[in-house]
């Protein structure tokens, strides 16, 4: 960002800082003409240092008011700046003990009627003097015409599901039940069946050593050795599973990154829908060095979805995961 920019940022935090500041959020506040700052001024504005917990308050407004979509992992899909705010800003105030840390740099993504942008993180959880690491996790949005039009975050809420050990003390977390959401899938561009996939090939794409693949089922692989083994063991018997993409794919060269729903391809032809996940991959002097499938685990707990997997043909089993877990 330029200097010009930089300062066109800091004024507009200024202002908004001294508005908003020992005012009572207000869940009925409507916004309805955009903020003037470009997508990369927004993303600076939200991550400012000076806004601290107020960038919740400015990330709704960054909504446009209408037709916009923010998608969360445990509370499911909200649209429209009235219906996002009422559910984000009273979410956000109750877990102000939970830090979400950036594991790499934003990405900013031109497409032809707008911007995307990227965000990776980690979720760490402030206890006294202790930080206890939660979920990874990605943000993926769509700015159009001044506006956040779309805000999808996708992490793993599988281990906010668990009850807390009895000696803890601690009450379960009141969540709802993991959201289904109907996504605006084009099966016409959806991907080869996973056994179809050459994962021998797949696997020669990433570096040598410098390579890293995070996956939240199975755990972290680094180099090509250990993510062939992995890929080429596992993938294949996943069954007849697809990877129907959600939104457009986006890469600048360096950085792939794709959303999708996984389906279980079941033997009269019925898809049906697993679990929601985004695809990053960052590449250096054209070799992959970093992967990372982030997706929810939460649904895979669930009877319907277990039984469509294994009529799709699935063969993996807890022995699998732990195998690689535990390694």
């Amino acid at each position: 960002m330029n200097t010009k920019s930089n300062i066109k940022v800091d004024e507009f935090v200024k202002e908004y800082v001294a508005l908003m500041t020992g005012k009572t959020a207000d869940l009925n506040r409507f916004v309805a003409e955009a903020s003037g700052l470009d997508p990369e001024g927004m993303l600076a504005a939200l991550s400012h240092p000076d806004l601290g917990r107020l960038g919740i308050q400015l990330m709704a407004d960054f909504m446009a008011p209408t037709g916009s979509l923010y998608f969360d992992a445990i509370y499911g899909a909200f649209y429209g700046q009235r219906e996002i705010r009422q559910w984000l800003v009273p979410t956000m105030a109750e877990i102000e003990f939970i830090d979400f840390v950036p594991t790499e740099k934003p990405v900013i993504f031109d497409e032809e009627d707008g911007v995307s942008t990227v965000d990776e993180w980690q979720m760490f959880a402030n206890l006294g003097d202790e930080k206890i690491p939660l979920s990874r996790g990605v943000s993926v949005r769509r700015y159009r015409d001044g506006w956040i039009t779309w805000a999808c975050d996708v992490y793993d809420t599988g281990s906010f599901r668990q009850p807390p050990p009895v000696e803890s003390g601690l009450e379960p977390a009141p969540l709802p039940p993991f959201p289904t959401v109907e996504w605006p899938i084009n099966m016409q561009t959806a991907s080869t069946l996973v056994r179809e996939t050459d994962f021998e090939a797949d696997a020669r794409t990433f570096h040598i050593t410098d390579s890293v693949y995070h996956d939240p089922i199975f755990g972290e692989f680094h180099g090509r050795e250990a993510i062939r083994d992995w890929l080429c063991d596992i993938m294949p018997r996943v069954g007849d599973v697809e990877f129907a993409p959600i939104g457009p794919r986006l890469d600048n060269g360096s950085v792939m990154v794709q959303e999708w729903v996984q389906m279980a391809i079941q033997p009269d032809g019925a898809r049906v829908p697993i679990t929601r996940g985004t695809s990053v991959r960052r590449s250096v002097d054209g070799w992959v060095v970093y992967a990372a499938d982030y997706l929810d685990t939460a649904p895979l707990s669930d009877p319907a979805v277990q039984a469509a997997s294994l009529a799709a043909g699935s063969s993996i089993t807890t022995d699998d995961i732990l195998r690689y877990r535990t390694t």
